[in-house]
């Protein structure tokens, strides 16, 4: 019974890992994004590009690609 209850609580604590990088993660999507905005606004096309490449293929790809394993 000591054992399950280890294991639950490895489990407590790597799901309040998950969720604190999670958080980190959508900061950082949210944080491309502003980034992405305002080198538009500024007349700045290849930086502009440079952030939306960023998130299209680090962020949002890695959470396409997460979705996609959890349906197999």
């Amino acid at each position: 019974m000591d054992d399950v209850l280890q294991k639950v609580e490895e489990l407590k604590v790597l799901v309040a890992e998950l969720q604190a990088l999670d958080r980190r993660r959508v900061d950082m999507g949210d944080r491309l994004v502003d980034l992405e905005y305002f080198f538009r606004k500024a007349g700045c096309p290849e930086l502009s590009q440079q952030a939306l490449d960023a998130f299209m293929v680090t962020y949002a790809g890695r959470v396409l690609e997460l979705a996609d394993g959890m349906r197999g």
